[in-house]
């Protein structure tokens, strides 16, 4: 019909009659551009000026989304062809990659060039899987003037770019038909266009490839779309078997019912060479609404079809002012297939948009319908994306692919995380491992934008269809919009986003309330023990996974399981922290199993234990009674390599009725193989100046967390070289990279803490550090001047951070006993204790470690003068048991500190050995000693 007249007076009135799909009021079936009602006249055609920037990402890390089938991994956003001037807008953004090569992708768009006023079709290519993209406004080579939109781009087996599209005679002119070009250099130059059919009624059009080397008609592709010529519309296709040098004449696909017309047609190619065709038939009345969906097939090359008209119902999301944004919308059917070789091979999967039809609610929603038996029947509709139903979010525009694991993979607008009508969207894909039957979403986009009609067109156009294609390790979705553009200018860009799928992974930080996390599963019987709790690792997060040895019986074993994930390749890591008090000799148990067959059988990775007896690997805090972590503190980090293979994991708690163990932050990580790091400190008695050098001794050498001082990642034990450089390098295992301290600790000295602040750690990269000749090295330059050097304050002989009578007095009594060999007593490293010992010890009385605030803090028990409730008698009898114990232990302490306290008190300075003066014992320094000791 007929839509309103256009006025526009400026020095005269010009007045279009159009039947546009394009200008406002739109009540057409048909959605290929009338010439005449190209721009929008309340358009931009006069933009102020705007100060503009290049964006071309907004993020710059992959992001982890945990999903119901797992951890899902997406890549920054590019922008495909950007523009500096922001002088083109990109729609309709089909994408495709190479049967030979995954990683080589070919995304087109309907290009907009406003600096010469033409349409043409836009080449975009990538040749690493969407990481870097080149590409053009028009087709290289190829005539300007009858490129006319509708873009289809296809690369066949021997990797030739095809691309078909509607045809005009100028540029952007009325429609002449559809027509196809080719390039055999992907890309960078075209062929001139064939006319495939002359028909000025031909819209809509995607085409396929047969890329199954075992099928009888392998490298033929196939491309199809509606004609308008016939009442009703109905599905026109041809074939190449030439890699597009020729194309056969078009066939009829099908005889649309009456009072429908056929469109929107998308092709698939089957493993065995069956070619599938898929449309909706809409109404032949506004609003147009797809009424059903027809599917033909052919299992001779695309000489023949056979076509069924009704495979499954619709009701589908076509709009002229779609959701509160004034944009035109369709529910076209997308199609692809299974061509795996697995257990699901063959299969095809059809999506569309559809609303008030379940499963569908009252907002649009994709559905999708699937057929095992190549297109004989259909299943009934699987609802895609996954947030409440009928909740007043739309999605709209899919378009899916299925991956070389069988995955399928569904892309799509969305704005659920936003107000319902009128407000801003964003992309997600939607991947199901199962095929079809369940799912995880996750957002593709890394930004948000309002979609909205794109100048200088008209009708709520905004681009009709976007698309997703498989590429090595990953699926790449391609889809248009402006966020990138100034602002009210409504200049769409292509966009490029990728989901990983080379490794479904673990990463739990159990932030979400439901337990066992999505990733996760239990096996046990009888009473639950694993649950999740609220305190999280270093107080950083909102949850962490808790197994309860305080109520649980003996010998009770339950199992926090992941699900089977992508096996393991070589350096690959489990990382997790827990948090455990020990409840006295009561030994609780966690047994870390990994499987490679997907649980069929595990294998020990480690055997963890709590308990007081000392050296027990889970402990982090001292005993608290019934114990929940309080502070960021009280956690500590693990990590193991994990097996090549490894493609499952079981974390075994078994109790020995102790106390309480939480987990948080689960992850699978590759990590870099750690490296040597030069580290270098001297114990002050060691040094020796003639000739210079440092008496060989064991050093432990600590990492320990920036923000909790007190939590060590990782350590190294290492014997000092003569140089007071640690042998064999300092290697950490076990840490991660991030923000460190360092802390020098030796059998006698005050421990050293590195320069304030911290430093960055980053795994696999080497460090230095010399606390021997750099003062500043260590915190609030906290060692011992002995020049030309500088060394760790020695006489802590009780290790309690703080040189005081008690160490002076077993060093004394050392000497006085004429004590030898390797003992605690000997702060200058010769096997003696003498006078050259105590006068060390006597010079740094009052001397206390200088570390950072909260460093090694002392944990005390948690007290309470109320009893608690308790909810068994064995609880009951256990706690006033350890109650009792406790009582014990600290009248055992309290003795212990009245002994010392009166040693110090009672000491008699008078009768011990008198003290050299530093410069009077000649064994200590020399000021004329060589120079430059420690790292060279």
């Amino acid at each position: 019909m007929k839509v309103k007249l256009l006025l526009l007076t400026v020095f005269l009135t010009v007045s279009w009659v159009t039947y546009s799909g394009f200008s406002g009021g739109d009540d057409n079936p048909r959605w290929n551009q009338d010439p005449r009602t190209v721009v929008n006249l309340s358009g931009d055609y006069k933009p102020l000026p705007t100060v503009y920037s290049e964006i071309k990402q907004f993020t710059t890390e992959p992001q982890t989304t945990i999903t119901p089938i797992g951890v899902m991994v997406t890549y920054p956003n590019v922008r495909v062809h950007p523009s500096a001037t922001n002088d083109f807008s990109q729609s309709e953004v089909p994408i495709v990659s190479s049967p030979a090569n995954r990683n080589i992708l070919f995304a087109s768009s309907n290009a907009y060039v406003f600096s010469t006023g033409q349409i043409n079709s836009g080449v975009y290519v990538s040749l690493d899987g969407g990481v870097t993209w080149t590409g053009t406004e028009t087709l290289p080579g190829a005539s300007t003037l009858d490129q006319r939109g509708d873009p289809g781009p296809i690369i066949d087996k021997n990797g030739v770019f095809l691309f078909t599209h509607l045809t005009s005679a100028s540029n952007f002119g009325a429609v002449t038909g559809m027509g196809a070009n080719r390039s055999v250099n992907n890309g960078a130059t075209w062929s001139t266009t064939v006319q495939v059919a002359a028909d000025a009624n031909a819209d809509k059009n995607l085409g396929a490839t047969d890329d199954s080397p075992t099928s009888p008609y392998y490298g033929q592709s196939y491309f199809a779309w509606t004609s308008f010529s016939t009442a009703p519309a109905n599905g026109r296709t041809s074939r190449t078997v030439n890699s597009g040098v020729s194309w056969s004449a078009p066939l009829v696909v099908n005889a649309t019912p009456a009072g429908h017309n056929a469109q929107g047609h998308d092709m698939a190619v089957g493993p065995n060479g069956d070619v599938y065709i898929t449309w909706t038939a809409g109404i032949t009345t506004s609003p147009f609404t797809e009424d059903f969906v027809g599917f033909a097939k052919s299992v001779n090359g695309g000489t023949s079809y056979t076509a069924t008209e009704n495979i499954f119902d619709d009701n589908g999301s076509r709009s002229n002012s779609f959701n509160g944004w004034g944009i035109r919308t369709n529910g076209f059917p997308r199609i692809a297939v299974d061509k795996t070789g697995g257990v699901r091979n063959g299969w095809i999967y059809i999506v569309v948009s559809q609303i008030n039809l379940a499963p569908a609610g009252t907002d649009a929603d994709v559905v999708l319908h699937r057929s095992s038996d190549g297109g004989t029947t259909w299943s009934g509709g699987i609802r895609v994306n996954q947030d409440a139903v009928s909740n007043g979010k739309v999605q709209f525009f899919p378009a899916v692919c299925v991956d070389s694991d069988g995955g399928v993979n569904v892309v799509y607008y969305d704005n659920r995380n936003f107000p319902s009508v009128g407000d801003s969207c964003s992309v997600y894909i939607s991947r199901s491992l199962d095929g079809g039957t369940t799912w995880g979403d996750v957002k593709i986009a890394d930004h948000n934008f309002k979609p909205k009609q794109m100048s200088p067109f008209g009708g709520g156009y905004m681009g009709d269809y976007i698309g997703i294609t498989q590429s090595i390790g990953k699926v790449v979705a391609v889809w248009m919009d402006d966020k990138a553009a100034p602002v009210g200018t409504n200049r769409p860009n292509c966009w490029a986003g990728a989901l990983d799928i080379s490794k479904s992974t673990i990463c739990q930080d159990f932030s979400s309330a439901t337990f066992p996390p999505s990733d996760m599963l239990l096996e046990f019987t009888g009473t639950q023990y694993w649950s999740r709790q609220t305190p999280s690792a270093y107080a950083s997060g909102t949850g962490s996974a808790k197994f309860d040895f305080w109520n649980a019986a003996s010998t009770t074993s339950q199992s926090l399981v992941t699900f089977k994930f992508a096996a393991t390749a070589a350096g690959t890591y489990l990382t997790f922290d827990r948090s455990y008090s020990p409840w006295f000799t009561n030994t609780d148990s966690l047994i870390i199993e990994v499987s490679n067959n997907g649980g069929a059988t595990y294998t020990n990775l480690a055997r963890l234990w709590g308990n007081e007896n000392g050296g027990a690997p889970l402990n982090t805090v001292a005993r608290i009674n019934d114990f929940s972590p309080t502070s960021g503190g009280q956690w500590a980090p693990m990590n193991y390599a994990l097996p090549a293979g490894t493609d499952k994991i079981r974390f075994k708690a078994v109790s020995g009725f102790g106390n309480n163990l939480y987990l948080d932050n689960i992850c699978l990580q590759s990590l870099a193989s750690p490296v040597s790091n030069t580290l270098c400190a001297m114990p002050e008695g060691f040094y020796r100046p003639s000739p210079t050098s440092v008496i060989p001794d064991t050093l432990r050498i600590y990492l320990y967390r920036t923000d909790f001082p007190n939590v060590a990642v990782d350590s190294v034990v290492k014997i000092l070289t003569n140089f007071g450089c640690i042998t064999g390098g300092g290697t950490f295992t076990k840490a991660l990279s991030g923000n460190y301290y360092l802390g020098f600790k030796h059998r006698n000295t005050i421990k050293t803490w590195s320069t304030a602040g911290g430093f960055a750690y980053t795994r696999g990269s080497s460090f230095t550090l010399d606390l021997i000749n750099n003062l500043a090295g260590s915190y609030l330059n906290s060692e011992k001047s002995i020049p030309p050097f500088y060394a760790m304050y020695g006489g802590d002989i009780t290790q309690d951070e703080i040189i005081d009578g008690s160490d002076l007095s077993l060093v004394d009594n050392g000497a006085f006993a004429g004590l030898s060999g390797y003992v605690v007593e000997d702060v200058t490293g010769d096997n003696f204790v003498d006078a050259d010992d105590v006068a060390i010890v006597d010079n740094n009385q009052g001397v206390t470690m200088v570390g950072p605030p909260g460093a090694a803090p002392s944990i005390n028990p948690n007290e309470n003068d109320q009893m608690p409730e308790f909810k068994t008698e064995a609880e009951r009898q256990k706690y006033e048991t350890g109650m009792r114990a406790n009582s014990l232990n600290q009248e055992i302490l309290f003795k212990q500190n009245q002994e010392r306290d009166l040693l110090n008190a009672k000491y008699n300075f008078k009768n011990r050995i008198p003290s050299k003066g530093a410069a009077e014992t000649s064994k200590l320094y020399d000021p004329n000693g060589i120079t430059g000791l420690g790292c060279r």
